[in-house]
């Protein structure tokens, strides 16, 4: 009975926000799979060899988060799987793009680029998931 209690209080906050709580969640696993496999594999394997990993796992996570956490998506998974897939290649690109220029160029550490190019992405990734990823999602608490 609490646990359904807290449920329904996640549903009245605004789409938005839980895209926000569940972002930031999202982020600090990716932030932190990227640095765990950094501070381990840093000295032999290429920061963006390890950007793709880390890319890989923390967007798994995030698939299931998003759907049933924030969008409410009622849409076959397979397909809203590869539009988030889709989305996330958007993302990934930037966010390989947005690395490499903060690292090379703007000689800045890998984890501080890595920190900069995350904060950016965020308002790029909520129009792609609200708009492509899961266009059919209750926009409504």
């Amino acid at each position: 009975m609490i646990l359904k209690n807290r449920w329904h209080t996640w549903w009245l906050i605004r789409q938005q926000w839980r895209f926000l709580l569940v972002g930031a969640f999202n982020t600090l696993m990716g932030y932190l799979i990227f640095s765990g496999l950094f501070l381990l594999f840093g000295k032999w394997v290429h920061y963006l060899v390890i950007g793709l990993v880390s890319h890989v796992i923390a967007v798994t996570i995030a698939f299931a988060a998003h759907r049933f956490l924030v969008f409410r998506s009622t849409d076959r998974w397979q397909g809203s799987f590869v539009r988030f897939n889709l989305s996330q290649l958007v993302a990934l690109g930037f966010g390989m793009s947005g690395l490499y220029v903060l690292v090379e160029f703007g000689h800045l550490n890998p984890l501080a680029a890595q920190a900069v190019i995350t904060i950016l992405a965020v308002a790029l990734s909520y129009a792609l998931h609200r708009f492509f990823t899961f266009p059919n999602a209750q926009t409504k608490n």
